[in-house]
């Protein structure tokens, strides 16, 4: 009996896929819980691991260490509240979210805060995350989280939902009160959860994880909980697969937005009348001056429209479409990658605002990438490489563009150089063990995935 016995094992329990992180990085997390157990037989170890179930969860909870942080890819999140609104425009009395997996809480967190920030009472909200590693869980629930959390740039309502202590921040009990979380094996969620329980599933970078037999079963348990016309969002790698399985893209704007079926391709229009109440939510804050004048229409709509029993009156119904119409999100978005990708020559300070302008125009272009508009984001892109040639976000962005585009050792050539600059960049470590596997290079992909691993670890 040998490791590669206890690795099928871990297949056919979680639908691992051994390649999508590496076999040395797999062996190396069974040979840590074998010393912790006092074992040095790996037959031994597989009988203790098939008797015992507790041997079993502390083995995947050593291969299984997630990693997320708040508010990770912001334009998701308008997706989420676009979406929202418009379930509370039709009536519905509670909207109801996942996150599969939810890791250490993070996203399950920063979608409750996106809620709650359209007006959204406690009652009115229902998130549940679902993860099978308990150690994250257990954190998850605690709600306290250090800066690394923090890495992308934070909306300017969370600070309301966060309370500081010491050199991180707690979550505050109004946001805990509409989250719940649960440890389970998402392969086997159908079983336990109702069918179409959730108007919209985040499950986002675990599909890649999967091998093709588990990946189908996952997409199953994501169709069975969905609401019929309830949103999927998945990560931009993923989304390929997704459409080959059924699911349709929820419009040419959001291309890691998917529904359960083809009818939402109607009711999406119906979304678009009832819209999220400014592009603002979904933007860093040195963005949200760009957009100052829909100010007066969000706080309009941060009151609750529920009357006390939960109903929309019809009088309700007419303000929310007058109120949220008044701009749609779609044309928001590219008006504003328009303006940030306007020349600044003439602002003051200049080298202040090299910095401060390079991110706004990577947040510009990454607007376009996620409409479709992938040459116009090439040509943008290009031109801030030009001005920040050594930038890591820009060549990271243009990795990610390429690997969009299909043009996979183009993407490697500048995922490469972001590590060359920054050896520990995660994100560029796991699009390049991606494109890697897409290239057929499966050792290098599987070195590149033990790396990251050993720094999550």
């Amino acid at each position: 009996m040998s490791i590669n016995a206890l690795t099928e094992l871990l297949r056919e329990h979680i639908g691992l896929n051994p390649e999508s992180i590496g076999h040395e990085a797999i062996e190396q997390s069974i040979k840590r819980r074998m010393k912790l157990s006092g074992i040095d037989c790996p037959v031994n170890y597989f009988i203790k691991v098939t008797d015992d179930p507790l041997e079993l969860s502390s083995l995947v909870d050593e291969i299984t260490v997630g990693e997320t942080w708040f508010f990770r890819e912001f334009p998701a999140f308008s997706v989420l509240q676009k979406q929202a609104l418009n379930r509370r425009c039709n009536g519905y009395s509670q909207f109801r979210v996942a996150s599969m997996p939810c890791s250490s809480g993070e996203e399950v967190y920063s979608i409750t805060m996106a809620l709650l920030d359209l007006g959204f009472q406690e009652n009115q909200l229902k998130v549940d995350g679902y993860d099978i590693n308990r150690e994250v869980v257990s954190k998850a629930r605690k709600g306290e989280y250090a800066s690394i959390s923090f890495r992308s740039a934070m909306p300017d309502f969370s600070k309301h939902y966060l309370k500081k202590h010491g050199d991180g921040f707690f979550v505050k009990p109004s946001v805990k009160q509409s989250v719940s979380f649960q440890q389970a094996n998402l392969l086997e969620l159908a079983d336990h959860v109702e069918p179409g329980s959730y108007d919209v599933i985040f499950c986002r970078n675990f599909l890649i994880y999967l091998d093709e037999p588990s990946r189908r079963k996952m997409v199953n348990v994501l169709r069975h909980s969905l609401t019929e016309d309830g949103v999927l969002i998945v990560s931009r790698c993923e989304a390929h697969c997704i459409g080959r399985m059924g699911f349709q893209v929820l419009d040419q704007d959001k291309s890691f937005a998917f529904s359960n079926t083809n009818k939402n391709k109607n009711t999406n229009k119906d979304a678009l009348k009832c819209d999220s109440p400014s592009p603002e939510k979904s933007l860093p804050k040195a963005l949200s001056h760009t957009l100052s004048a829909e100010k007066s229409r969000k706080q309009g709509l941060n009151h609750s429209v529920m009357n006390p029993q939960n109903q929309v009156t019809t009088s309700q119904k007419k303000a929310i479409f007058a109120c949220a119409s008044r701009q749609k999100s779609t044309l928001a978005f590219q008006s504003l990658s328009d303006e940030l990708l306007q020349p600044v020559a003439d602002k003051d300070n200049a080298s202040e605002w090299l910095i401060k302008d390079c991110k706004e125009r990577l947040y510009a272009i990454e607007i376009l990438l996620n409409s479709g508009k992938l040459e116009q984001a090439i040509s943008a892109c290009r031109q801030l490489m030009r001005q920040h040639p050594e930038s890591v976000d820009v060549q990271f962005m243009m990795g990610v563009i390429s690997e969009q585009k299909g043009e996979c050792a183009l993407a490697y050539r500048y995922f490469r150089k972001v590590l060359y600059l920054q050896p520990e960049h995660h994100e560029a470590l796991l699009h390049s063990a991606m494109v890697c596997e897409q290239q057929g290079e499966i050792v290098k992909a599987e070195n590149l995935r033990a790396r990251l691993n050993r720094l999550i670890n």
